[in-house]
């Protein structure tokens, strides 16, 4: 009975030949489908990443149509074509690079200079308070701000284009928030000037709220409109 369960050799050694070559087989099976997947997990990622690509640039897209439209609504076109272009990808650039909202910065316009490329500040009295420009900026102050992108300002008249005026008002209300950590005080630093501010905050008087609030009003109508 036990002699007719043995395999005779040449059956043993096909045996043998058959498991190795079923083994083989399937390793190189699971190699071929280890490697398709690979390479499909590797054309999804590259897929997820374009789509991913293609949303941010869309929001990028999205973003520049809306401060394009703010800033043609504010300056009710006052703006040559060219001239809100450049604007529009002045403030583009400096929203993300400082992570600044540029409704806010177009907020700061609307009340400064109603979106008026040419306005020139008056104190009470009607004499020129030396303020110029969409950001009421004055020549010493843009000055000192313009290094911080580059920029060279020369004279009064180069505060008179609009996005040379944007980059040095917005560096110089950036330097306020960064000294005050509050857009609140910056901005009332941005109406009353920085020395005004820090003697009221030392003595610990309370700070007039009128210009924040005017400027917090405008920024509220522009986000109300979407302009998208």
């Amino acid at each position: 009975m036990k002699n007719s369960l043995r395999l005779s050799a040449p059956m043993s050694v096909f045996i043998f030949v058959l498991i190795t070559a079923v083994l083989f087989s399937f390793v190189v099976f699971w190699g071929l489908q280890r490697k398709e997947l690979e390479n499909l997990s590797k054309e999804e990622m590259a897929l997820s990443l374009e789509v991913e690509q293609l949303n941010t640039i869309g929001n990028w897209t999205l973003e520049y149509v809306k401060i394009d439209k703010a800033v043609d609504f504010l300056s009710e076109k006052k703006l040559s074509e060219d001239a809100r272009r450049r604007l529009t990808e002045q403030l583009w650039q400096i929203s993300h690079a400082y992570s600044i909202d540029p409704l806010m910065i177009l907020a700061v316009v609307a009340q400064e200079s109603h979106g008026n490329p040419n306005a020139r500040g008056r104190m009470q009295s009607g004499a020129f308070s030396g303020a110029l420009g969409l950001m009421q900026i004055k020549l010493e102050t843009a000055q000192k701000m313009a290094w911080r992108f580059g920029l060279r300002v020369n004279s009064e008249e180069d505060l008179f284009k609009p996005e040379v005026n944007v980059t040095v008002g917005t560096a110089y209300l950036i330097r306020l928030i960064g000294k005050y950590g509050s857009w609140k005080e910056a901005l009332i630093a941005y109406n009353l000037g920085h020395s005004a501010v820090d003697r009221l905050l030392e003595r610990g008087q309370p700070l007039p709220l009128r210009y924040y609030e005017r400027v917090i009003s405008k920024y509220q109508m522009l986000v109300n409109r979407s302009f998208l």
